[in-house]
């Protein structure tokens, strides 16, 4: 076995072929990913790998399981290099790729490294503000904002609104006008800003709604209404009550801008759509919400 120490907290250790990675003396997990060669001028326009990795053509990542051959000796060394830069750089997340860097900060920190528990936190508040879209879902999902308190998130929150909206916008409308939609793309989108809302009260929607191209709206109305699944929330432990309130309110919005999509909700509350929706989950998709406007309540 190999064993390259990092700090009194990491280590990595090349096992049955594998390098792992140890905190506290604990697996932490297996290394699949390693970035090879990317040249330090092309990277320095960017805010980090994540978005190095977005917007290049992807061939810098590779997952050294079943591409090019190199000896697990190599990959070990390699990973510890990259991992020893990373700290040496006062855990620096734009180098290596946010889905290692955040959960690894993260467990460090609960070992008690107290540097990876101020970067951790300077950290998420950083990324979060410069408005990566794949990048807040998961700090989203991951519930990292947790790691700062009241004020703190209030007023991250207040500062990346106008990137979030805008970027939330581009992506929607460049979606949207596409005659090949990636309809994945456009609900975790949709999750996204319905999650913001539901759990940190963002009103983010109508914000995007406003935003959005006037000849495209219409369309995203119909996609919204579509994705208002409580079903989906669950799992985040959004109240029904607070999910509810939520739904009749953009119902309301949308109906009053665009009352031919009660056609639409007809259709949806019948269960006939492609069979995607069938009576016996209606109820999951507002059904008291739709009776109520269909009729005019």
């Amino acid at each position: 076995m190999l064993k390259f120490t990092i700090n009194e907290f990491l280590d990595l250790r090349l096992e049955d072929g594998k390098t792992n990675i140890y905190v506290n003396n604990e697996l932490f997990m297996h290394c699949k990913h390693i970035l090879l060669t990317v040249p330090l001028d092309e990277i320095d326009d960017f805010n980090s790998v994540d978005e190095f990795i977005e917007r290049s053509d992807k061939h810098y990542e590779f997952s050294i399981d079943y591409t090019i051959e190199i000896s697990p000796e190599t990959r070990f060394w390699v990973h510890c290099s990259n991992i020893q830069a990373w700290y040496e750089n006062n855990y620096n997340t734009c180098l290596i790729h946010s889905n290692l860097a955040f959960p690894l900060l993260n467990k460090l920190k609960k070992a008690g490294d107290f540097l990876a528990g101020k970067v951790f936190k300077e950290e998420v508040a950083k990324r979060f503000e410069n408005g990566n879209l794949n990048v807040i879902q998961f700090f989203l999902y991951n519930h990292y904002l947790d790691c700062l308190n009241k004020e703190e998130l209030e007023l991250l929150l207040e500062q990346a609104s106008s990137n979030l909206t805008i970027n939330i916008v581009n992506q929607l409308n460049e979606l949207l006008s596409s005659t090949l939609s990636n309809f994945r793309k456009i609900k975790e989108l949709i999750e996204l800003v319905l999650f913001l809302d539901l759990k940190y009260n963002q009103n983010l929607i109508f914000r995007v709604f406003n935003e959005l191209n006037e000849n495209l709206k219409n369309r995203f109305a119909r996609l919204l209404i579509l994705h208002l699944n409580y079903k989906e929330f669950i799992n985040y432990k959004i109240p029904y009550g607070k999910f509810f309130t939520y739904f009749e309110e953009i119902l309301n919005f949308l109906y009053e801008k665009y009352p031919e999509i009660n056609d639409l909700l007809k259709i949806i509350d019948s269960g006939f759509i492609s069979g995607a929706v069938s009576l016996d989950e209606k109820f999951s998709y507002g059904a008291v919400s739709y009776h109520r406007i269909i009729q005019g309540y």
